[in-house]
């Protein structure tokens, strides 16, 4: 057969024409499957490995030569030319299209595949493109649209059977810009099997990745890698008929990047790519960019530890790479690594060693990872080595002038992804230095007073520059407080022993814990410089002067106060009914307790709103509900009756009291109250 090299780019109609052409395209399919491999007509394709020598390509200025960008785009400026057909490890052909789309794959494995949308709008990018110096990867665009710069990337993997997507969102503006992209794929026939990561035969919120099959002649299996297990960023996918949408919605900030990644693989066999699907390691398949761009993928976060350190380690054994970039394999000896710090001599015991590797700005200086997150710069001595038990026998001395880097093994205690294991001081060198938070004392000097920072109730404080910038204060609850950290200098005992004091000016971040965890029963106060704290009001009363005379009011009863910015004291004070009372509060400051956290007397004139999360009846009230409520399984129908016309009477305001006895016991009591709740719009 005839090799071709025409573009057959997918479509996104569902006319008879597609239909036409999927029915060709599956006989296509069933009469390849049938040929031996050396009669199968293929394409025109390159295959990703060792290539004759080729003419230069004129010098053009690539996506990658914006100042600021570096890393996010192909360093070379070699063009490619589409359609271009790469091979991948395992033999299965991608057909990529000017589109950043592929076209079939091997045997029909799609009928259009990976298809970009933002938003509603298809992107089509405009033909020209680079390809990378090796030859595996290639890069489109950009394009604009809703005021982002979109690139795209696609690498296939010579040394295994993995094609690897980064869609590349770049935000030129001084706002934040929310999107929602859309990955399309168009199967050949309806998909006839779907296995996720989590086993079940369809994608659910826990998932990161699945596997699909049609089940038709020789037509490969695929396998579809949407984000890391361990996530926040989680796509939704549907598998419907021939169709697979997957949809991101994330925030690209302002005057920088987002990139979305997910990873594809063609197989004959499903369990080959179920298999591949539950072991595939992230930090082997995206050691190949540069700590720049996975710091922006948003869907597979770089995990906190590994910032800055670039290790290239093996499951098998310890790793030793000299300077050439040669690998030494066998076993590290070493009982402890020791490093000359910005603050000090550390001695670090070889178990808590990840690895070291070389900072690049003089033959001693190495940065050191360790377990927990720790990451330590420094210079090692003039004599210091590794010694590399080989597996043969033997111990080599390698000098640290001679290394680029040494790793140990992955292994239980020393795991691929660097989890988060306790409080951390961050410099602005880049070194992550544990401490022991009962050892140090924070004070917070904010516009409501000096406050102090207890450990077990922050999760971090921001240093945003240095000098007497304002720094910001995030609690485990989600409160974010504005301030000075105080003292200026701070003492504090490492977690691997020693005592040391650390000029405030170094730090760039303290944080005690891993994430937030808010609280939707919180009340919140939003502040005019944009903080806001989450907690409850810690005053007793409020009194409010309105035209029509004094009130008094308890914070249980509200349910929102909106403060003016242009009239000092005035609100608008909204009840647990509904009601709205508009005045002068009688008060310069409000009382607030952050919940776990310290308490605050806020000044009026900078509240901008509070909100209550549940707001209560008075006690007469909540008395009288109790007693309609009891009588509504009365034995007389007028007296049940009777109480259902009292509590309709009572308003609206009542529906959070009455949803706790839509479990009441009696099923006279939970139809009428469903029925209260119904009437009063509930």
């Amino acid at each position: 057969m005839a090799a071709t090299a025409r573009s057959m780019e997918p479509r996104a109609g569902k006319g008879a024409a597609g239909a036409r052409r999927k029915r060709a395209l599956l006989l296509a399919a069933a009469f390849l499957g049938c040929l031996p491999g050396a009669l199968r007509g293929q394409p025109v394709r390159v295959i990703v490995g060792p290539a004759p020598p080729q003419p230069a390509a004129p010098a053009v200025r690539g996506a990658g030569s914006k100042p600021g960008k570096a890393g996010l785009h192909i360093a070379s400026k070699k063009q490619a030319s589409f359609p271009m057909v790469l091979t991948d490890g395992a033999g299965y052909q991608w057909d990529i299209q000017r589109y950043g789309s592929i076209n079939r794959g091997t045997s029909g494995a799609y009928s259009g595949g990976l298809c970009l949308y933002v938003g509603s709008s298809r992107l089509i990018f405009n033909g020209q493109g680079w390809i990378s110096a090796a030859g595996d990867e290639v890069e489109m665009g950009p394009i604009t649209r809703n005021n982002l710069r979109i690139s795209r990337r696609i690498k296939v993997y010579r040394d295994r059977g993995l094609a690897r997507w980064l869609d590349i969102y770049e935000n030129p503006t001084a706002r934040p810009i929310t999107v929602t992209v859309r990955i399309w794929s168009d199967m050949i026939t309806t998909v006839r099997r779907t296995v996720a990561s989590s086993g079940k035969n369809s994608f659910t919120a826990g998932d990161h990745a699945f596997v699909t099959v049609v089940g038709v002649g020789s037509v490969p299996a695929l396998m579809h890698y949407v984000c890391s297990a361990d996530s926040k960023l989680r796509p939704t996918v549907s598998v419907r008929s021939d169709d697979i949408n997957v949809h991101y919605t994330f925030a690209v900030p302002a005057g920088g990047a987002a990139v979305v990644c997910y990873f594809e693989a063609q197989h004959r066999s499903a369990d080959t790519l179920i298999k591949q699907m539950q072991s595939l390691r992230l930090s082997e398949v995206l050691r190949d960019l540069p700590s720049s761009l996975r710091k922006r993928l948003v869907n597979m976060p770089v995990r906190g530890g590994y910032g800055g350190v670039e290790l290239d380690r093996s499951t098998a054994s310890d790793v030793v790479r000299n300077r050439h970039g040669d690998p030494i394999f066998g076993t590290i000896t070493n009982e402890s690594f020791h490093l000359e710090t910005l603050f000090g001599p550390v001695r670090m015991p070889a178990e808590q060693v990840i690895g070291l590797a070389s900072a690049g700005s003089g033959d001693r200086q190495f940065r050191a990872l360790l377990t927990g997150g720790q990451i330590l710069a420094g210079q090692v001595a003039e004599d210091a080595n590794v010694a590399l038990k080989l597996p043969a026998g033997g111990t080599l001395r390698v000098p640290f002038g001679a290394l680029e880097q040494c790793a140990f093994r992955v292994s239980k205690q020393r795991p691929d992804k660097v989890a988060f294991a306790g409080p951390l001081m961050v410099l602005r060198t880049g070194d992550r230095v544990a401490f022991d938070p009962n050892s140090v004392k924070l004070s917070f000097r904010t516009r409501h007073g000096v406050v102090r920072l207890a450990p077990k109730q922050v999760l971090s404080v921001a240093l945003d520059q240095e000098g007497n910038g304002v720094h910001r204060a995030t609690f485990l609850n989600g409160s974010r407080l504005a301030g000075f950290l105080e003292p200026e200098q701070v003492p504090l005992t490492l977690k691997l022993g020693p005592r040391r004091t650390i000029s405030r000016n170094l730090i760039a971040e303290v944080r005690f814990a891993d994430e937030e965890k808010p609280n939707p029963l919180l009340d919140s106060v939003l502040l005019s410089n944009g903080d806001e704290l989450f907690g409850g009001i810690a005053e007793e009363s409020f009194v409010l002067h309105t035209r029509y005379g004094k009130t008094t009011f308890r914070p249980d009863n509200v349910a929102a106060i909106s403060l003016s910015r242009t009239h000092l004291r005035r609100a608008a004070v909204t009840l647990w009914d509904g009601s709205v009372l508009r005045g002068q509060i009688d008060r310069e400051t409000l009382a607030f307790r952050i919940e776990p956290g310290p308490r605050l007397n806020i000044y009026v004139g900078q509240c901008v709103r509070i909100r209550r999360s549940q707001a209560l009846p008075p006690k007469q009230v909540s008395e009288a509900l109790r007693r309609w409520v009891g009588q509504l399984g009365a034995e007389s129908h007028r007296d049940r009756q009777a109480a259902t016309e009292e509590l309709v009477k009572m308003g609206k305001g009542i529906i959070p009291m009455l949803r706790k006895y839509l479990d009441a016991s009696d099923a006279e009591v939970r139809q009428r109250v469903e029925d209260v709740i119904e009437r009063l719009g509930g």
